[in-house]
């Protein structure tokens, strides 16, 4: 789990949040969706949307979702949100 994304991610959401990214994809994924949030928003907010329940995932965080493979729903929901799309 040596990647350039993996530090960061370690920051925002702990080691054990981090060690479900178990591929470079979902990690870069997941720091994608973080980046575009943390630049329209703050990283605080960033970091309560990817670990909150989310309803356009079933009520799955989307940190874990992108951790059991929904990556592409994640950042969808992420544009949504951007979007202003919560209906």
């Amino acid at each position: 789990m040596d990647d350039a994304n993996t530090e960061a991610l370690i920051a925002q959401f702990g080691r054990r949040v981090t060690s479900q990214l178990a591929e470079p994809e979902q990690r870069a994924t997941a720091t994608r969706i973080f980046q575009q949030l943390a630049e329209r928003e703050d990283p605080a907010t960033a970091r309560a949307w990817m670990i909150g329940m989310n309803p356009h995932l079933d009520d799955q965080a989307p940190i874990l979702a992108i951790a059991t493979g929904r990556g592409r729903e994640a950042e969808a929901a992420a544009r949504a949100y951007l979007d202003g799309q919560w209906t």
